[in-house]
């Protein structure tokens, strides 16, 4: 979306005529610029001499009727105040600068979405950019960075010398978005619809000319008609939908779309320390079969703290894998975690730069600026970047919970969001840790699927962290915050096995004898199904008992919820 009060004026004057050559002799100021704009914007139709207004124009020119162009700013809208609007409207409380851009605008008050801000919001939603690509535009988005602080966009677009108009142009046809300012400045990410364009003009020997698609040609190369313009401009020919005209299609489609985005995975010091030793005792392995990489040898070859947890985080995120070898406990590295020992380490801000650009939504400046510290952008997205975006994508999470993660999930409310900065000060409340500590706890949380912070810094849980809190709250809640980790892929596992196989535990759980943290029945069952040492398998048994997941002679509702939250 790109909206100036001289598109608005120039709506005004479409009432009273059609003719570009009038309205232009009232409002010469760039009137052909934005005529242009309010054509990609799908305002309005230019034909001949003539500019004529779209349902969408119509609709757009009624809610602005009322009010005083003179009071609004120059620039009533673009991808900045859009992203705005939205997270205004989805958490109901963005930062106070950002709400006052919106007051200026009249798209908002103290109350919210004014009625002009809820109508634009719907019109920008209903209304669909009309893809225009010329060589000018074309050539800018070849060049520029793809993601980035917005002082990178503005140095390229000043160093090359293009107007401001390309900037308006692609924020119009929704190829490049804005985000609001934060404490690190405004970043700005291409979508995957200017991919997408980028890849379909590479199909044209010599681009010289515009390619124009709107929805009636777009209606029309579905239904493989076609016309002397969609012909003139390869979009078509007599055998119906060219390849170029199937990739313009595909462009068109992609505008505007946000998919959902994938979970940021990350990888901290301490967890690379521990991958690379296994890593080196593998190694050692292959010329002297002794040497297993168990906690005990992963432990002399990486010194850090909290050795076992780190384990069933690695695991969690499959970069790892357990195996019963000459009755011993072993870890050894999977195919990502080999990779992930070459790409290093990530924090989930940095991926989330990464995976909110490739889902069609923008990122704030703070984790685009992490994501070029960490390497995973420069001009655009790096090995190591779309290395961690397969790896997000790819992986089936295993649950590994922590206190703060037990923390976290206790606090976010159901269906409503919550401030970082709230939901930091009741966590240290609940639980203690310091404020450094808690954010990254939340940012690990984010990871994990259990909850999502939008740009504005509210949080709400995700369907997996609600139905997670379920179990939680069914289980001994008192208990598990006042473990270091109360679920790890271990007791999952044990857990899922148990369910899977209630019927043979039912039979167990009928014969005489008290169970207090296990019985020998019960680990020979678990025993056929896990690769785990028959300690492991007490110790889980005990655990879950202990937090709640497991009753004496049954599978809790906490533990049965928790498996099927991961199901």
């Amino acid at each position: 979306m790109y909206l100036k009060r001289r598109h608005l004026e120039i709506l005004r004057e479409m009432r009273k005529t059609e003719s570009q050559v009038e309205i232009e002799a009232k409002l010469p100021e760039e009137f052909q610029i934005r005529a242009v704009e309010l054509y990609i914007l799908g305002f309005a139709e230019l034909e001949g001499g003539k500019i004529k207004l779209t349902e969408a124009g119509k609709r757009l020119l009624e809610i602005t009727d009322s009010l005083n162009l003179e009071e609004l700013p120059e620039l009533i809208a673009d991808t900045e105040i859009m992203k705005m609007l939205e997270l205004l409207e989805e958490t109901g409380r963005i930062p106070e600068e950002w709400l006052e851009k919106l007051k200026e605008r009249k798209l908002a008050d103290e109350d919210g979405l004014t009625e002009f801000g809820k109508a634009l919001l719907q019109v920008y939603r209903e209304t669909h950019p009309v893809v225009y690509l010329t060589p000018e535009i074309v050539s800018f988005l070849r060049g520029m960075p793809k993601i980035g602080t917005l002082d990178e966009l503005v140095t390229f677009k000043n160093s090359r010398l293009y107007g401001e108009n390309i900037v308006n142009a692609l924020q119009a046809m929704r190829l490049l978005l804005i985000s609001p300012p934060t404490e690190k400045g405004k970043a700005f990410t291409t979508t995957p619809a200017a991919r997408l364009a980028l890849k379909a003009v590479s199909m044209i020997p010599v681009f010289a000319r515009a390619i124009v698609l709107r929805k009636e040609d777009f209606e029309a190369l579905k239904a493989g008609k076609s016309n002397a313009e969609l012909e003139s401009m390869g979009l078509s020919d007599e055998k119906g939908t060219t390849e170029l005209g199937r990739a313009i299609m595909e462009t068109y489609e992609a505008i505007g779309k946000v998919e959902e985005k994938v979970l940021p995975i990350y990888l901290l010091e301490d967890e690379l320390v521990v991958l690379r030793a296994i890593e080196e005792i593998e190694k050692k392995y292959e010329t002297n079969p002794d040497i297993l990489p168990t906690e005990k040898e992963i432990g002399k070859m990486a010194n850090v703290e909290g050795l076992g947890a780190i384990l069933h985080l690695l695991e969690s995120k499959e970069l790892i894998e357990r195996r019963l070898i000459k009755n011993k406990d072993t870890y050894w590295l999977t195919e990502w975690g080999r990779e992930a020992v070459r790409f290093g380490t990530v924090s989930p801000d940095a991926m989330k730069a990464v995976t909110y650009s490739e889902s069609g939504d923008v990122p704030i400046a703070e984790w685009v600026i992490k994501a070029k510290e960490e390497g995973l952008i420069k001009a655009g997205v790096t090995d190591k970047g779309r290395f961690y975006l397969r790896l997000s994508r790819s992986i089936r999470r295993k649950p590994f919970i922590t206190r703060y993660d037990s923390a976290i999930l206790a606090k976010v409310p159901r269906k409503k969001y919550i401030h970082r900065d709230e939901l930091v000060e009741l966590v240290r409340d609940y639980v203690g840790g310091d404020e450094k500590e808690i954010i990254r706890a939340i940012g690990e949380a984010e990871a994990k699927g259990f909850v999502v912070e939008l740009q504005n810094g509210m949080v709400k849980l995700t369907e997996l962290g609600d139905r997670v809190k379920t179990s939680l709250e069914n289980a001994k809640l008192q208990e598990i915050v006042k473990v270091k980790f109360s679920v790890t892929p271990t007791l999952y596992n044990v857990l899922r096995v148990i369910y899977e196989n209630i019927e043979t535990f039912k039979e167990i759980w009928k014969e005489k004898g008290e169970v207090k943290g296990y019985k020998m029945e019960e680990v020979d069952v678990i025993r056929k199904h896990l690769s785990l040492s028959d300690e492991e398998i007490k110790k889980a048994l005990t655990m879950l008992r202990q937090l709640g997941f497991l009753g004496s002679k049954s599978l809790t509702d906490a533990g049965k919820a928790l498996v099927e939250a991961y199901l």
